[in-house]
């Protein structure tokens, strides 16, 4: 049988996901954080999972108040992700190196998130659930804000200081 048959059952599944995945990305962004020099970068990165820890805490009650009882399905690709922070920081040689490396990841996963709230923001209004829509949209925008932070930070600073890293 399958699980997936309604708009609703879509928007419900990707909820799911997107709980695990801002779980997931909360905890690693945490963990990234003590090994970040830059203040500006630790500080995005400690700022975003808090962050993403509000966000699985507003999904994880509009999926209590759609009243289901599951709240996980495992994100993939936010697990893959967070493996590759892992598998960088090890093969990072340039602690500058390694912080661009992980803008590029956080911009993915914020790249992804992106596309995600907005397509179940879409479902719910199309589903006439305005509460749920002004909430997922309330958190795409402070995705997009967070992305813009790394962008600049990225040109400003981080990926010129990785250029002119020592080569070992």
């Amino acid at each position: 049988m399958k699980d997936v048959s309604t708009l609703k059952d879509l928007m419900v599944m990707h909820l799911q996901s997107l709980y695990d995945a801002e779980n997931q990305w909360s905890e690693q962004l945490k963990e990234s954080a003590s090994s970040i020099n830059s203040s500006d970068l630790k500080k995005i990165f400690a700022t975003g999972s808090m962050s993403a820890a509000g966000h699985a805490e507003t999904i994880k009650k509009i999926l209590t108040g759609l009243r289901k009882e599951n709240l996980v399905k495992k994100n993939m690709i936010v697990q893959g992700l967070v493996r590759e922070i892992r598998e960088l920081k090890d093969m990072a040689a340039d602690p500058e190196v390694f912080e661009a490396a992980l803008i590029v990841t956080h911009q993915c996963v914020n790249h992804y998130l992106i596309a995600k709230y907005g397509s179940v923001s879409s479902f719910a209004r199309m589903l006439q659930e305005e509460a749920i829509a002004a909430q997922l949209h309330r958190i795409l925008e402070e995705e997009k804000t967070e992305d813009e932070s790394l962008t600049r930070l990225a040109e400003g600073s981080i990926n010129i200081k990785a250029k002119s890293a020592l080569i070992h």
